[in-house]
């Protein structure tokens, strides 16, 4: 098998929020995971897979609370458009767009994951 990925893949689980963005769509957000990421994009395992070509918005939620003597705040998040590449019956890919914004969030949200 011939390997077509661009950018190296690192198995994380990252909390995220995944919202659709198209107007048909139900504007539900899903909470979920990252199987794995990497720089264009993440894979998913969920029962509820949407469509592919679904443009959506994606929240991943970072928490750095542990990694010692760190300004406030202690949690950020990372907003990326993307689109759904491949939906299965047990996750999705979403491809990532070149826009992002790193964000932080109040410390009063402490319990991310």
């Amino acid at each position: 098998m011939v390997e077509r990925r661009k950018f190296e893949r690192y198995d994380l689980a990252v909390p995220v929020k995944i919202e659709p963005l198209a107007r048909t769509a139900k504007k539900k957000k899903i909470s979920l995971k990252t199987a794995n990421v990497c720089a264009g994009g993440a894979y998913f395992h969920t029962d509820t897979a949407l469509t592919e070509g679904t443009k959506v918005q994606i929240d991943l939620m970072l928490s750095y609370a542990g990694l010692g003597a760190l300004p406030r705040p202690r949690n950020a998040r990372i907003r990326i458009l993307g689109t759904v590449t491949r939906s299965r019956q047990d996750g999705m890919a979403i491809r990532f767009s070149d826009d992002y914004v790193i964000a932080p969030i109040a410390s009063r949200i402490s319990n991310i994951g």
